[in-house]
């Protein structure tokens, strides 16, 4: 069952260290906007540069590849995530455990990136307030629209139109009913 391939080594505080340094360094590469295949190389090239850096360091000799230190600054900003949300939460219970410096560090790097809120002034579970009822008691996250107008025409009696103030014209509804003739179309929206 043994396949030849050994785990790699656990990654020590100087390793980290270099690496969240190194990709600082080269933030303005991994922050460009543009998906073509020369920016994916520039990109490569940068974590291939990082990776020279954090194995020059190494006092094991072991050799980290591009594409594990890649998959390791990414743990860490998630780890740095779900512990900077675990902060957050409420209801007691021990506290987290705090972020460590390669955490820390890589928060700082997305710094000025934009970050989902929750709700302002409360949470979805807190209680409802006149102002988010509308007249007859039901919860209502938005403004109700306006009503709807109806009005019936003068020349033909046969055209009914709804429309509401401010709104675009919309189209016009022949009711079935008021229509005499059977060979007139009925158009009905």
């Amino acid at each position: 069952m043994a396949t030849g391939k050994r785990r790699a080594t656990f990654f020590n505080n100087v390793e980290l260290e270099v690496l969240m340094h190194a990709y600082g360094d080269f933030l303005h590469i991994f922050r460009k906007k543009s998906n073509t295949a020369a920016a994916a190389k520039e990109r490569e090239t940068a974590w291939e540069n990082i990776a020279s850096r954090v194995n020059v360091c190494n006092p094991a000799g072991e050799k980290r590849t591009w594409q594990q230190l890649k998959m390791k600054y990414k743990n860490i900003v998630q780890t740095a995530n779900r512990k900077k949300a675990d902060a957050r939460k409420t209801g007691g219970g021990p506290a987290p455990p705090p972020l460590t410096v390669a955490e820390e560090m890589a928060l700082s790097h997305n710094t000025g990136r934009p970050v989902a809120e929750g709700i302002p002034g409360g949470s979805s579970s807190s209680e409802c307030t006149p102002q988010d009822t509308n007249s007859d008691g039901a919860i209502c996250l938005v403004e109700e629209p306006p009503h709807a107008t109806t009005y019936l025409d003068d020349e033909d009696e046969e055209t009914v139109s709804a429309f509401t103030d401010g709104d675009p014209v919309r189209p016009i509804e022949v009711i079935s009913s008021y229509v005499t003739d059977s060979s007139l179309p009925i158009h009905i929206s």
